[in-house]
Parts: C-alpha cells; sequence; structure tokens
C-alpha cells in the first residue's frame, strides 16, 4: 500500500492507494477531526453542551426583541416600578396619617390600596392590621377565617408586629373558647345518641312497609299480566275478574307505597340532620366555637390543646 501527500492550495491531501493503484482512502487534512479516529470523531459530533441561564434574568415576554426594544422594555418597567413605589409610599404615608387621627376606616383603605401596588410592603400590612383591629383593641377579625388564614401567610416580621400587640389576649380567648367547647361537644354528642336510635326505628318502620307495599305493587301487577295471557284462549269471565281484582288491589298498593315512601325520605333527612352539629341550638353554637378554635390556632401559629382532653 502507498500513501501520498498531495498540496493542493494550501490544503493537504493524503492518499492511499493500493496494490492494484487504486485510490482507497484520501483525507483532507485540513478538515475537523481528519487525524482523529472515526469513533472519536462521532464522539466529538455527539458532545451536549449546557448552557444555564439565572432564572431572573429570564423573561418570555422579551424573547425575540432587538436589543434596541430590549432596553425600551427594560427602561420602562423599571418607570413603572418606581411609580409603584412611589404610589405606594404615598398611600402609606396617608395611612399613617390617618391611623394617627384614628380614623381606622379610612386607615385601612390607604394601606389596602397601598398592597395593591406591593404586596409584599411589610409596613403596609403592617398599617392594615393596625386599623383593620381599631389600633389592636378589637379581636373580632382575628376570628374571620379568612384574615386568619392571611395572617398565618403573613411574613415573620408582620406576625411579629401583630402577635407582639395581641397574643397574650388571644391566648386567653382560646383558653375561654376550650372551657366552653369541651362540656359543650360531649352535651351535643350525647344528644345525638340519645335521638340516634328513636330516629333509626322511625327510620325502620317506614321502610318495611315502603317495601312490602312496593313488592306487592309490583306482584299484583305480574298477575295481571298472567290473567291478561288468558283473554284470548278461555271464554269465560274469570280472567277479566282476575284483572279487576289484581288492578284495584294494585292501586291500593300504589297508594299506600306513595305514603309511606314520602315517610321514608322525610325520615332519612331527619337521621342525616341528627348527625350535623347545626340540627340544632347547641350544634349551632358548638360549630361556631369550632371555627372560632381555628381561626385561632391558624393566627397563634400553634395547635391548642385537644379539646377532648379534660384540662
Amino acid at each position: 500500500m502507498e500513501e501520498r501527500i498531495i498540496e493542493d492550495e494550501g490544503r493537504t491531501i493524503k492518499v492511499k492507494r493500493n496494490a492494484l493503484g487504486g485510490i482507497e482512502d484520501a483525507t483532507d487534512g485540513t478538515a475537523p477531526y481528519a487525524d482523529v479516529p472515526e469513533e472519536r470523531a462521532d464522539a466529538a459530533d455527539d458532545v451536549e453542551i449546557n448552557v444555564d441561564f439565572p432564572e431572573e434574568e429570564y423573561d418570555e415576554s422579551l424573547v425575540g426583541l432587538t436589543p434596541s426594544q430590549l432596553e425600551r422594555a427594560r427602561a420602562e418597567r423599571e418607570r413603572a416600578r418606581q411609580e409603584a413605589e412611589r404610589e405606594r409610599d404615598k398611600l402609606t404615608a396617608e395611612g399613617e396619617k390617618a391611623l394617627a387621627a384614628r380614623d381606622y376606616d379610612a386607615a385601612e383603605r390607604f394601606f389596602s390600596q397601598a398592597l395593591m401596588y406591593d404586596g409584599e410592603s411589610v409596613p403596609a400590612q403592617k398599617g392594615v392590621w393596625e386599623s383593620r383591629t381599631q389600633g389592636f383593641t378589637d379581636d373580632a377579625p382575628f376570628f374571620i377565617p379568612e384574615n386568619a388564614e392571611k395572617l398565618a401567610e403573613a411574613p415573620e416580621e408582620v406576625r411579629s408586629y401583630v402577635l407582639g400587640r395581641v397574643e397574650d389576649r388571644l391566648r386567653g380567648a382560646r383558653e375561654g373558647v376550650l372551657e366552653e367547647l369541651r362540656p359543650l361537644r360531649a352535651a351535643v354528642r350525647d344528644a345525638r345518641e340519645a335521638r340516634r336510635g328513636a330516629l333509626w326505628d322511625n327510620k325502620h318502620y317506614y321502610l318495611v312497609r315502603t317495601a312490602v307495599f312496593g313488592g306487592a305493587f309490583v306482584l299484583f301487577l305480574v298477575l295481571m299480566g298472567i290473567f291478561s295471557a288468558f283473554l284470548l284462549r278461555t271464554r269465560g269471565s274469570w280472567p277479566v275478574i282476575g284483572m279487576a281484582v289484581c288492578g284495584a288491589i294494585a292501586l291500593i298498593a300504589l297508594v299506600f307505597l306513595i305514603v309511606f315512601l314520602r315517610g321514608l325520605v322525610f325520615a332519612l333527612r331527619l337521621c342525616a340532620d341528627n348527625e350535623k352539629d347545626e340540627s340544632t341550638e347547641d350544634g349551632r353554637r358548638l360549630a361556631v366555637l369550632e371555627r372560632e378554635l381555628a381561626c385561632l390556632d391558624l393566627v397563634l401559629g400553634d395547635k391548642g390543646p385537644d379539646p377532648d382532653e379534660e384540662s
């Protein structure tokens, strides 16, 4: 085998000839990976390059913009951010003035508007809670589930600020709720159990009679069908009489079926209502106390003692 090197316009071409004089291989020495084995060249082509972009620098709305458009978009965003900050600071200042004047409704309105420009503004969130609670003198807002969830999700600085002024009072309120809730829950449970037996007997009474008259209605309808099959085969009148009797009995059974079915529906409704706390006055009061306890647990950030455990 002969190997020759040919210089062609600055390129080096390696030519290999076999014993018969034919060209077995020709390689361009200036081509990429010319001196690299085929396996290594293929491996080099398969190299995967990963480029990580910082998340804060990526924005789909900026994709495809020219450099000048990108610069204008960023400038507009910066102006909008600065304008939002100015409005937030202005509204926060107005809220502080209203707080100083003890105009709590106006103060809450100003602070809430400030949060529309910056939902993470700590001063505005503090102002909202101070104005909403009438200067931390009214604990009623903490017993509203929506408010309790918002405070539970608020930044730690805001939570500390609010709890620093009302925590002792709210913990005392939770103890009061637990003291009232424990005996009331036991009373509601006992009353429910006492009613459950009588209601079950009432349901069973209507269920049995509904099943009996329902079965009788179906049975006599079937008998009517059987008697009707003999109308064309028999000259006597007994098939007609049988159909009339079965039809009358089926009609009577249908009337009783409707009566007892309505009674069964009402009995089932009573059983379902008995399992709900809101079915009695004590049950409604128990539901209110449990809702207040859940709100206090959210606001205070911890779960109080188990209401079923005696203190």
